[in-house]
Parts: structure tokens; C-alpha cells; sequence
């Protein structure tokens, strides 16, 4: 008996501990941050100039590791630890849905495919490196991180709430719903029209010295233009929203999140603006990549917002109090 309880034993320190959905969440929430992250350093290092600061993939150069220690090679290696980062990261995320209890298998699903999505993506960025940033690569790179933004959105929203069939309460009448849906669509033709726009403008990603990388063969003036029409189709879409939501009886968060949405719309299409007529200055692109990445996680949120899933009834796990045993009672026999 005592050699099968410390195999037992054993089996059971072996295993991984199971997670709590409060501890699940933090992963999701802190695997949105990094993936933001990834977006953001990814722009910095195309707006300074980095992009071929490491001519090697995945060491910076053929037979080298680490960077030199000088500034391109140093933003393009930071890049990369940033990816490596948000691997592990996600690595984790992945077993904590296996172990989360109770167990679900949505969340396991979109975890693998998060983490699966992050390592493409970082192949994506390995041919951009070895085509000299050809800049459809580029803008492959730059859409598959903000597709892997809206995936981390999705799995923080559904970590702690019920999704079994016959649990959602929609919120607003249907074409609301299919008006969110719209935003979210809108917003995807808004960024790949961006893309397109950046690949004609004059940040490459390589630096003075550096071969001249590739350039859409477009005027900058033309795709502007487009990018531009159809951003402000989006911002009507929005504030069309916005009034439809406040003249109808529904939610107060509802209500604040088209609000907080619309305004973001404005602020990045003021940024955009901006950027065009002073030249497009690095620092204020930067700002705009920003925007779209605040922007891609609003629009996601507030079509989640439209349908409510009740948060998740957990099974107590504290100890379970048992009814006190009934004390004897003495009973006097008369005589």
C-alpha cells in the first residue's frame, strides 16, 4: 500500500495544477497586450528604418545569433525577442486551457490557434526579411498581426463567460447586430486600403545605405485618397450606429461603447489627416499603427457587446460545511 500511494503521489506532483478561469483570464488578457505589442514594435521597426537590420532569419546574421551593437540591427533583434516573448506566452496560455477547470474546449481551440497564428505570422516576417521587404509581404505581416489581435480579443471576452447553446441574450434588434458586423467588415477594408497605402509611401522599412526596397507602383496621392473615403464611409457606418442605439431602449454599456468607438474613429482619422498634409513624419505614423490597433480591438469589443452571455456559474470550491451531528439528549425514566 505504501509503494502504490507514493506512485500516486508522485503521478499527482508530475502532473500540471489545474487553473482557474480568474487565472485564465489574466492569460488571455496578457496574451492581448503582447500581441498588441507585437503590432507596435513591428511598426517601430519598419518607421526606423530596421527592417533589414538582421539580414538572417532567424539568427540576425548567418552565423550570429545576437545583433551588433548599433541601432537598426538592435530594434530589428528587439522585435524578434518581443516575438519570442509572446510565444512562450502563449505556450502557456495553451496549457492553462488544458488544465482551466471546468474545461473548455473553445477556449483550448482558440488558444492553439493564437499561438498557431503568432509562429505564421513570424514566418511571414522571415520572407519579408529574405525578399528585401517586398511590400505585399509587408502588408501580409502587418494584416495577419491585427487578425491575431481580434483572435485575442475573442478568447478574453469569452474566458469567464457561458457559450453553451441557449445561454446569449441579443441586446439589440437584428439589423444592430448586423450593422456591428458591418463595422468589423468595414474596418478590415479600411486597414488593407492602409497597407496598400503605406507600400506606396516612403517608409520601406530599410534604411539609407540599405537596398532600396520595392514600392508599390502607385501614387501615394491616389491610394490617400481611397484609404481615405473609405475610412470616413466607416466613421458614417459608426455614428449611423450610434444614433440607431440611442433612440432605441437598450443597454447604457451598449450605449458608452458606440460612443468610446466613435470617438477613436474621429481621433485616428485626425491622426491620418495630419500624418498626409505634414509629410508623414515616423513618429506620427506610429501613432496612427497605434490607433488602428486600439481600433481593431474597439470594433471587436463592442460587436461582442451586442450579445450578452451571462458570466460563467462556477461550481463552489470552498469546503462544504456538513449539518452538526445531533447531540444525544437525556431522557429521565419517571420511577
Amino acid at each position: 500500500m505504501s509503494v502504490g500511494g507514493s506512485s500516486g503521489g508522485a503521478a499527482r506532483r508530475g502532473r500540471l495544477p489545474e487553473v482557474s478561469p480568474r487565472v485564465f483570464r489574466r492569460l488571455a488578457v496578457a496574451s492581448l497586450v503582447a500581441v498588441c505589442l507585437i503590432v507596435v514594435s513591428g511598426a517601430a521597426v519598419r518607421l526606423t528604418g530596421s527592417g533589414l537590420g538582421c539580414p538572417d532569419w532567424p539568427t540576425c546574421y548567418r552565423a550570429q545569433v545576437t545583433p551588433q551593437l548599433s541601432l537598426h540591427p538592435l530594434v530589428e533583434f528587439s522585435n524578434r525577442m518581443v516575438t519570442v516573448v509572446l510565444v512562450v506566452l502563449l505556450v502557456v496560455t495553451v496549457l492553462a486551457a488544458l488544465r482551466r477547470r471546468p474545461f473548455r474546449a473553445d477556449l483550448t481551440w482558440l488558444s492553439v490557434g493564437l499561438l498557431g497564428g503568432v509562429l505564421v505570422q513570424a514566418v511571414i516576417g522571415a520572407f519579408a526579411v529574405y525578399t528585401k521587404l517586398n511590400p505585399y509581404v509587408v502588408q501580409l505581416h502587418f494584416l495577419a498581426s491585427i487578425v491575431l489581435v481580434a483572435v485575442a480579443v475573442v478568447l478574453v471576452h469569452r474566458a469567464d463567460r457561458d457559450y453553451r447553446a441557449g445561454s446569449a441574450t441579443r441586446l439589440v434588434p437584428r439589423p444592430v447586430v448586423f450593422g456591428g458586423r458591418a463595422v468589423v467588415a468595414r474596418l478590415g477594408v479600411v486597414l488593407v486600403a492602409g497597407t496598400f497605402t503605406t507600400g506606396t509611401g516612403p517608409h520601406a522599412g530599410n534604411a539609407t545605405g540599405q537596398l532600396v526596397a520595392r514600392r508599390i507602383p502607385v501614387p501615394l496621392r491616389d491610394m490617400a485618397e481611397l484609404h481615405s473615403s473609405l475610412a470616413l464611409l466607416l466613421v458614417g457606418t459608426a455614428m449611423g450606429l450610434a444614433v440607431a442605439l440611442h433612440a432605441i431602449d437598450v443597454p447604457e454599456r451598449v450605449q458608452r461603447g458606440v460612443r468610446i468607438l466613435c470617438g477613436v474613429l474621429v481621433a485616428q482619422a485626425a491622426v491620418g489627416y495630419t500624418q498626409y498634409f505634414t509629410h508623414l513624419p515616423a513618429a506620427l505614423v506610429e501613432v496612427h499603427v497605434l490607433g488602428a490597433t486600439v481600433l481593431a480591438v474597439g470594433a471587436m469589443q463592442f460587436h461582442l457587446s451586442l450579445t450578452d452571455h451571462p458570466r460563467e456559474q462556477l461550481a463552489p470550491t470552498g469546503p462544504v460545511e456538513r449539518p452538526k451531528a445531533l447531540e444525544p439528549q437525556k431522557v429521565e425514566v419517571a420511577g
